[in-house]
């Protein structure tokens, strides 16, 4: 991303994540009408609503997984230039050592979010009007958006995964990485803590330990993964205007 977004922090009246997989809640300062809370790997899937009084929904479905699916084999089936794929457990979170333990890790990944984003919009207009991070604070959304320009913050956001069946990720991988000056150096170290059940699963992505270079830009030095059993307490909704 070359350019920061404006940004609005929603301050969250009430949210929880109920039965049947339903996320819901009520955006305030949320100004546009009625809107569709959108996601997808090659074509808009629609996940949840919000309306005009800033009231949302989130429904994570099988119906998701389904169209997700079907949308990769149609991607595949009209393109001979490169071909689209989930990535699985192992490839996402094995590591050049023995250090990481994997359980059915032969799974596909099958992710709610396009890195933490939510996408805001009226499908039938085709209208952006945005997107959104389920995070804890502003700092570290506004720094995990701004690709390439190292201003990483300490903070996590929430993403949702679904598997057929259990698996595990356990341990943790560390690789030197040089900073953009090629002089300065640092250990990269991700904690995996992830018990991943059948069905869907909260997954946060941490961000616990920061390097910093000369030159103030800084890198992702400690990053936990772990799976949660339900929504943290402090967690905010950042929205970011087109």
């Amino acid at each position: 991303m070359k350019t920061q977004l404006p940004c609005l922090l929603i301050a969250l009246f009430s949210v929880g994540l109920h039965a049947q997989n339903t996320l819901s809640g009520n955006l305030n300062g949320w100004e546009p009408a009625n809107a569709e809370i959108i996601t997808g790997m090659n074509a808009p899937i629609q996940i949840g609503a919000i309306a005009e009084n800033g009231e949302f929904t989130i429904e994570l479905t099988k119906d998701f997984v389904e169209k997700t699916l079907q949308g990769i084999d149609g991607f595949n089936e009209n393109s001979d230039a490169w071909k689209s794929s989930l990535s699985t457990i192992e490839k996402a979170f094995a590591c050049n050592s023995e250090t990481v333990a994997l359980e059915n890790a032969d799974q596909p990944i099958l992710s709610v979010s396009n890195l933490g984003n939510y996408g805001l919009a009226n499908i039938e207009d085709r209208k952006m009007y945005g997107s959104f991070m389920i995070v804890n604070n502003k700092d570290f959304a506004e720094g995990f958006r701004a690709f390439g320009k190292y201003e990483n913050k300490k903070g996590y956001y929430l993403d949702w995964y679904y598997f057929e069946k259990a698996a595990t990720v356990k341990g943790e991988c560390s690789m030197e990485s040089y900073a953009l000056n090629q002089e300065e150096s640092y250990i990269g170290k991700n904690i995996y803590d992830l018990n991943f059940k059948p069905g869907w699963n909260i997954v946060k992505y941490e961000v616990l330990e920061l390097f910093e270079d000369r030159d103030g830009k800084t890198y992702e030095a400690l990053v936990l993964w772990e799976t949660l059993d339900e929504m943290p307490a402090d967690v905010q909704y950042i929205y970011f205007a087109k």
